[in-house]
């Protein structure tokens, strides 16, 4: 039996891509020459079954693009593993809803990066991305289907938050709010979010989970916002953050079979195997190639972390930020905690924080919103 239980693979299927996004960490537009075969990746869910894993979540480039992808998404469902699609959404065919509608996936993803199509699509790389995408998640809505919205955020699009909210508010659709990285080729450093526009965005998701509620508008923020603030709600799923779970509940699988403690991170330094030389069972058993992110030492923690009261719980908040800021593992630059404790004079009052008791929110919401973005809707 597995040590750790594998909750969610997360696998990029193809790195080909009709789009060119600035903010892709894996700079997709070009299939790898290696990528796995038809045989091999089927191969590749029957092993994810047997290492215990619940669920799928297939992404690319553009999963679509892939001609074996309905194979690959039916042997997911067939072995009885929950199976999430993120998809760019500019790839429309009837065949396509109907196909999904027969997978049951627990989440049809689309990423909308603007309330505007000149934003999303100048974000995208592509014009007419917007349209095609909205034109997506409308068809997947009158299918019934489980449709989700992911939106990067950075200072391209920082300032449409709220006007995105009232595109999504009353359409059944889940939104994830994560912010960008700089691990791609494309995306411009001076793109990145400062610490107060940062802090800002998680204003902004609290202020949603408190005046929308989860029928209204189901929102969370990603791994990456948080942790342990004296005054904003625990912006995800956990209800409090249990820190990164990379290698610990999640793995990630490039497409050509490399496997990483969490995809987010996409640098290959952190390569810990590949499913073509080794069985995902003995991969995800192997405590040693996942010390880094399994065995957590108080004296490992950079010095954003370091003298934290939290730090144990924490463990240094996401991997994948503090690398992308840092260079190093468990010292998070963005952490809303270290952030509050270094507010510089007047921070407070240019983000006119205006925040009630927390303590009154009732953990059913919480609950709400697992079943939403955990497929029990």
């Amino acid at each position: 039996m597995p040590k750790c239980l594998l909750e969610c693979a997360v696998w990029e299927l193809t790195l080909k891509c009709n789009l060119r996004c600035l903010h892709c960490g894996s700079s997709a537009g070009e299939k790898r020459n290696t990528e796995l075969n038809r045989e091999q990746a089927l191969g590749l869910c029957d092993d994810l079954k047997e290492a215990g894993c619940l669920s799928v979540a297939l992404m690319g480039g553009e999963p679509f693009l892939r001609s074996d992808f309905w194979d690959i998404a039916n042997r997911i469902r067939e072995l009885g593993m929950g199976l999430s699609v993120i998809t760019n959404g500019t790839l429309f065919s009837e065949e396509i809803f109907t196909r999904l509608e027969a997978l049951s996936p627990r989440a049809v993803a689309v990423s909308i990066d603007g309330a505007r199509k000149k934003t999303h699509d100048k974000i995208r790389g592509v014009k007419g991305a917007f349209e095609k995408s909205w034109r997506f998640i409308n068809k997947a809505l009158e299918k019934n289907l489980p449709v989700s919205v992911i939106t990067t955020v950075s200072r391209l699009n920082i300032g449409e938050l709220k006007e995105l909210s009232e595109l999504l508010i009353d359409k059944k659709i889940a939104w994830q709010i994560q912010t960008a990285g700089a691990e791609g080729k494309r995306f411009p450093k001076e793109y990145l979010l400062d610490r107060e526009e940062f802090y800002a965005v998680g204003i902004f998701i609290d202020w949603l989970k408190k005046n929308y509620s989860y029928k209204r508008l189901p929102v969370i923020g990603a791994h990456d916002l948080g942790y342990f603030s004296r005054f904003l709600q625990d912006l995800s799923l956990y209800g409090e953050w249990p820190g990164c779970q990379a290698g610990r509940t999640v793995i990630g699988i490039r497409s050509n079979g490399d496997v990483l403690p969490c995809l987010s991170i996409n640098n290959s330094a952190f390569i810990v195997a590949n499913v073509l030389e080794r069985k995902m069972i003995d991969i995800w058993n192997d405590d040693l190639i996942f010390s880094a992110f399994r065995n957590f030492k108080i004296e490992e923690a950079g010095e954003n972390c370091a003298k934290c009261p939290k730090l144990l719980k924490c463990k240094g908040g996401c991997s994948e930020m503090s690398l992308m800021k840092t260079g190093k593992l468990r010292n998070d630059y963005y952490c809303f905690r270290k952030i509050e404790e270094d507010a510089a004079e007047g921070f407070w009052d240019r983000l006119k924080l205006k925040i009630g008791d927390l303590k009154k929110r009732k953990n059913s919401q919480l609950a709400q919103l697992r079943k939403i973005f955990l497929g029990e809707r």
